[in-house]
């Protein structure tokens, strides 16, 4: 499905519709209900950072892991906002972090402390230095803007392995652990794939 908005190009994959289908035709507990409204404001403090560099997405997709924002003008442009926009996804989930933390101080109910959870959670998730993450669109900015993109390319591939390693046991662990929940190892194997791809161009 595609259509546009203020001239911006939103596309709906298959997949994305599929699963949104499939997860509200069963009784959902509430914190995946959470993690889906915080994963959007995410994806909306890339947008409203976007916005404040003076740019415009070209196209706005959402896909089976999540929203891709595409921009007419791309990382090789101007790497400070692409810094800025990177960081500023996690940044909306540690700003929620710190509303609920404050929350919670003053009212004492359970349920801020749990919102406040799974924003650590998405927000460090998301920082962390793995390529296809926002933590890896930051420090491959910051590299290209120092060094030759070749060394930039080797940099962050060394590091993306450093981390999804012992991501991809651990997402073994909690399959084993639970019987069930393969999400984290699917998302780990998932970002493996896509630094293969990448690395065998």
């Amino acid at each position: 499905m595609r259509f546009s908005v203020r001239g911006v190009s939103v596309k709906i994959d298959f997949l994305f519709a599929a699963c949104v289908t499939f997860l509200m035709s069963f009784n959902i507990n509430d914190e995946i209900r959470y993690a889906i409204l915080f994963s959007i404001l995410h994806e909306a403090g890339h947008l409203f950072a976007i916005a404040l560099c003076g740019e415009k997405p070209d196209t706005v997709r959402f896909g089976i892991f999540g929203m891709t924002i595409i921009r007419k003008n791309d990382i090789s442009q101007d790497y400070k906002k692409e810094f800025i926009t990177a960081v500023s996804g996690p940044m909306m989930n540690f700003f929620l972090l710190f509303v609920f933390v404050l929350l919670y101080a003053f009212y004492r109910k359970d349920i801020f402390l749990e919102m406040a959870a799974i924003n650590l959670i998405i927000g460090l998730f998301n920082i962390m230095p793995v390529f296809s993450l926002d933590g890896g669109r930051a420090l491959e900015s910051l590299l290209l803007e120092r060094l030759p993109s070749d060394k930039s390319e080797k940099i962050i591939t060394a590091v993306s392995v450093a981390f999804l390693v012992p991501m991809n046991f651990f997402g073994f662990y909690i399959l084993i652990k639970s019987g069930y929940n393969f999400t984290f190892l699917a998302i780990s194997i998932y970002l493996s794939v896509m630094l293969f791809i990448k690395n065998s161009k």
